[in-house]
């Protein structure tokens, strides 16, 4: 077995344009584990404290339910992880937002799924985001097609997390 490491992947400016990345409240996990490590959890932009973060599993703004390209099982469960973080946070009105194309939890980690899902503050929904944009208030509006709900909604969040996953150190 060869180990080489990994690295979080950044998304390049102008990249994923139509979820707003460039707006200072729209982050990769990577950095919201960081903002997360310091205590309560701020936005980037104004420091303002968060109650409802949106946990974009998939790039969307295709027909091909493509994920982000190093997604995987790891960026499953670190968005899962991190609603949990947002909940323990904020345990009165927190909201989370975990939106999917493939939520990958595998073996035992279905318990800690399960778990999730059953915490009335974490909303988890397959669906294609089409849009992240700023709403004017310091936050962003998210909409999302086509979900398990049967439609499309439109959620205002305080953050958007991308779930952009980890490069291969290998990968120049």
């Amino acid at each position: 077995i060869l180990a080489s490491g990994w690295k979080p992947y950044v998304p390049e400016e102008g990249e994923f344009p139509h979820l707003a990345w460039g707006n200072p409240n729209v982050i990769t996990n990577c950095q919201f584990e960081e903002i997360a490590k310091n205590g309560k959890i701020a936005r980037p932009s104004d420091g303002k404290e968060v109650k409802s973060v949106a946990f974009v599993q998939s790039a969307g703004g295709s027909e091909d339910d493509a994920d982000f390209p190093y997604a995987s099982v790891v960026t499953s469960l670190v968005a899962l992880k991190q609603a949990k973080y947002l909940r323990e946070d904020q345990p009165e009105d927190g909201k989370a937002y975990v939106l999917y194309e493939h939520m990958r939890t595998s073996g035992q980690y279905e318990y800690f799924y399960q778990g999730i899902q059953n915490d009335p503050g974490i909303f988890l929904t397959k669906g294609d985001v089409t849009e992240g944009k700023d709403n004017g208030s310091g936050g962003l509006t998210v909409n999302v097609d086509n979900t398990l709900i049967g439609g499309d909604i439109s959620l205002d969040v305080d953050l958007a997390v991308l779930a952009t996953g980890m490069v291969p150190t290998t990968r120049d």
